[in-house]
């Protein structure tokens, strides 16, 4: 049986979800800070005969993660509630799970990157105290980044001003003599026992001096500091060089994205952007 989950339900699907909370952080994230009733968010759960969960299916805006292992049952029941999301046009999740709905999305292509840990920094980022917070009045500067770095803004201002003020995202940047934003990165979605890394990107004429680490080492920091791991997926060797130096370690699990193929050029929102 699938039914739509409301706040009734949110024990039992969190309780299904924690079986690997940084794997299912983002799921666990978003349940968390935006709850059942959100416009932008729905959640579905499968239950077996046992009225047991043993999957669970989570629309953020445009984005669709399963959550169900190999030997779900009831993968076709999923397949075509998911092919009806008409706002979807990137589905994620665990690699072995998303590997079930590629050959479903024809004009989706996979891309895949490693999950990383870090439970204690090991180096200090030499360029740390450059790294603020990002200001409402500094959006502007900020989204002009986003689009060098991943050709593409992340959101609207209004969007990510509303996201500040809401505290639903926390980002942390550098910024140059002239007061513009050259580097940054944000702590995307929190949960009680982790917190995730994504967007870290610097400007091409100001990497090789240690921005992207210190943007990486700050939002860690935060993370660490309320007693969380902080996570981040990468792709690059040289990306994952720069978290392994910082104290990252990898997981061996590997987190795939099924994303419309003109869209394999743009830089990955995962991804770190800046070599040291």
């Amino acid at each position: 049986m699938i039914y739509k989950c409301t706040e009734s339900h949110r024990e039992l699907v969190l309780d299904f979800l924690s079986t690997d909370p940084i794997l299912n952080l983002f799921v666990i994230g978003d349940i968390e800070t935006y709850g059942f009733d959100s416009l932008d968010q729905d959640v579905w759960a499968y239950t077996d005969e046992e009225e047991q969960i043993t999957g669970v299916l989570l629309r953020y805006k445009e984005n669709a993660i399963p959550v169900h292992g190999t030997q779900f049952t009831d993968f076709e029941t999923f397949l075509p509630l998911l092919q009806s999301l008409e706002e979807v046009r990137v589905i994620s999740g665990e690699k072995s799970t998303i590997d079930q709905y590629i050959d479903y999305f024809p004009d989706l292509e996979a891309t895949e990157t490693d999950l990383s840990i870090c439970s204690e920094l090991t180096t200090e980022a030499d360029a740390i105290y450059s790294v603020e917070k990002l200001k409402k009045e500094d959006i502007s500067s900020y989204l002009t980044l986003q689009k060098a770095c991943f050709k593409k803004e992340s959101e609207s201002e209004m969007t990510l001003s509303d996201m500040l003020n809401n505290e639903t995202v926390l980002i942390h940047v550098i910024k140059n003599e002239s007061g513009e934003i050259v580097s940054a990165g944000r702590l995307a979605v929190e949960s009680a026992a982790a917190g995730m890394i994504i967007g870290v990107g610097t400007v091409e004429t100001e990497r090789g001096k240690g921005y992207a680490s210190a943007v990486v080492a700050s939002l860690a920091q935060v993370c660490l500091a309320k007693g969380k791991k902080a996570c981040l997926f990468y792709h690059d060797p040289k990306a994952g060089s720069l978290y392994h130096r910082l104290g990252f370690q990898d997981t061996g699990e590997v987190w795939s994205m099924l994303k419309p193929k003109e869209e394999k050029a743009k830089k990955n929102f995962f991804e770190e952007l800046a070599t040291e």
